[in-house]
Parts: structure tokens; sequence; C-alpha cells
């Protein structure tokens, strides 16, 4: 009899890791957010797009780059290239070399994730509640308004590391590593206009300012080039600082920092947004050298994701990869 496997989180690490094991396992995806895509995820405002979580990813990995192959060729995911700068408050843009290509997904960053869900079960606008003991026919999953969800052999985890360890709470020993794993914030501030974009570069790194990167949204590949959309992320340090402080505020602040290092004008902007990423990538201090997926085959729970390496959408496939070898190889 085919096992029956509960994933938690619909981003490019469930979805992963439940196509590698749907050919042997029934999969069931739960995501508590009203789309698919996690840190993939896209903004759609009127006529404007933002990718305002993951920017980009690489393929140095070559099970990465066979994933992609069929999905370059199709056109799914493209090569985003253009002049890429360095600013900084009071001195001269430089430019910026990226060495590999830098791929998108088109015509948004969800587009893969969404490709992706299209052939698995997956459940949205649905937030698990933390796991009770396990029965004799596997774990009864209940969502947080206590309604049942039906009865599953193994519980996999691909949330941040601080909802894993609340949903698997009561089962993890004292020395799981997921419990000690901090993962640091970032502001997305979301800047549109009516108006193509009249400047050569795509994208710029900030430094010594409050943000890291600027992003011309709309540069990228299938994006609408009759528009002009900017995502600018905040430093992980500040959004730290800033983590819970009031929304407008945090943004009014970011713009004025935008407006001083590009010399563009916000107060005529079509749109202007800001988003909240709480767990956007993991502390430096306790980045692993090689992925670490937490496994425990006794009780049948297990977790990936961002928090596993470093936050790169190629770690978070290959980290879901590796998971998927480890249950199939103990599939009891």
């Amino acid at each position: 009899m085919r096992k029956r496997i509960a994933i938690i989180g619909a981003g490019i690490s469930g979805l992963s890791l439940a196509h590698h094991l749907k050919p042997y396992m029934d999969c069931v995806i739960f995501e508590k957010a009203r789309g698919v895509g996690g840190r993939m995820s896209t903004r759609y405002a009127d006529e404007f797009t933002f990718d305002h979580g993951a920017q980009y990813f690489t393929a140095r990995n070559k099970a990465f780059q066979a994933f992609l192959a069929p999905h370059i060729q199709s056109g799914l995911v493209s090569d985003w290239s253009g002049k890429i700068i360095n600013l900084e408050i009071g001195k001269k843009e430089t430019k910026r070399i990226w060495f590999e290509p830098h791929y998108v997904a088109t015509p948004h960053m969800n587009s893969l994730c969404k490709f992706l869900a299209d052939e698995l079960e997956v459940h949205l606008n649905t937030e698990i509640a933390p796991l009770r003991e396990k029965g004799e026919n596997g774990w009864s999953l209940l969502s947080k308004e206590n309604v049942s969800l039906g009865l599953f052999d193994w519980v996999i985890s691909t949330a941040p590391a601080a909802q894993t360890s609340t949903l698997f709470h009561h089962f993890l020993p004292k020395s799981a590593e997921i419990d000690k794993i901090s993962m640091k914030g970032c502001y997305a501030l979301m800047i549109g206009f009516k108006a193509p974009w009249n400047k050569k570069w795509i994208a710029a790194q900030i430094d010594n300012n409050p943000l890291r990167w600027i992003s011309v949204n709309s540069t990228k590949p299938g994006r609408s080039k009759e528009l002009t959309s900017f995502v600018v992320h905040s430093t992980h340090a500040w959004a730290e600082e800033h983590i819970n402080d009031d929304m407008q505020a945090s943004q009014e602040f970011l713009v004025g920092q935008f407006e001083e290092i590009t010399g563009l004008k916000c107060n005529n902007a079509d749109y202007l947004s800001t988003h909240r990423w709480r767990y956007a990538t993991i502390d430096k201090a306790d980045e692993p050298k090689e992925p670490e997926c937490y496994f425990d085959d006794l009780h049948q729970i297990a977790a990936t994701g961002d928090w596993a390496s470093v936050s790169r959408v190629e770690d978070a496939w290959l980290n879901a990869y590796k998971l998927s070898k480890l249950i199939l190889k103990n599939p009891d």
C-alpha cells in the first residue's frame, strides 16, 4: 500500500519534494497562504506585478541544472541579463559583474511553482496545528481551526525553522538543531510607474545603506516593458531592528532612502506598498557547511527549507531532493 505524505508549505521546497516522492507515495500539500510560491511569490496589483521575494536564482549543481533544462527550453525559466550597478550615497555608480547566468521564472517568479503545483494535490489557506500523538493508523492532521485533514504516514514541514519547531514541538529531541536556528527578516518595497524604464541598468546592489538591493522588476523576461516596477529590499540587519515597527512608517523611511540613492521621486508613483518578510534568510552564524535536513524515521516526521542551508532557490531544491532520498530509503 502506498504511503500518504503530508507536506507543509507550497514553496519551491515543498513542491519539488512532492514531485520527487509522487511516483512512490501519495503526497498532499498544505499551504497557509492563498497561493503557492513561498518566497518565490509574486504580488499582483492592477497592471503591475512584483517578484517581491526571491529575485533570481543560479544553477551550479548538475542535478538542479537537469531539473531546469526542460523549463529553460519551454521558456518557463529564462536568463535575466543586463547592466548591474553598485550604488552608494555620495559616490559615483560603478558596474557590477555577474559571472554566471541568473535565472527567473517567466512571466512571474511564482510561475515555476504554479507549474509544479498543477499536478499535485494542494490545499491553500490551510494552516496546520501542532502535531498531537501519532495513532496506530498514522498522524491525524488538524488545521488551526481544528478541522480534521486526514491520516498520514509521514508529516514533512518545509516552513521556516521557528514554525517547524512549533509544529513538531513535542516530538523534537532537545539536541535538535532546528530549535537553535535563527532567521532574519527583510522588507520589500514595491514601486510602480505607468511609464517605460528609461535607464540602462536593471538592478543595483546598495552599499552602506539600510537598502541592499534594487531590482527593476519590469526588465525581467516576459514582463511588460510599458510599465516600470521596482522591488527594493532592505538589509536584514535594518529589518531585524525594525521588524515590529509601524508599516507605514517603515515604508516612508524606505521610500526616502530609495529617492536619495536613485534621484527618483515617488510622489507621483502609481503604486506603492511594502511587504515584511519575517523569515527571509538564515543567520550566517547558523549556516551549515552542508545541507542539513531534519529526519526522524521513528516518528516519521521530517523537515527542510531555507533554514537547512544558505537561503537560495537552488539550495532549497537540493535540500528537498536530499530529503526525498532519505525518505525513500526508509519507507517504513
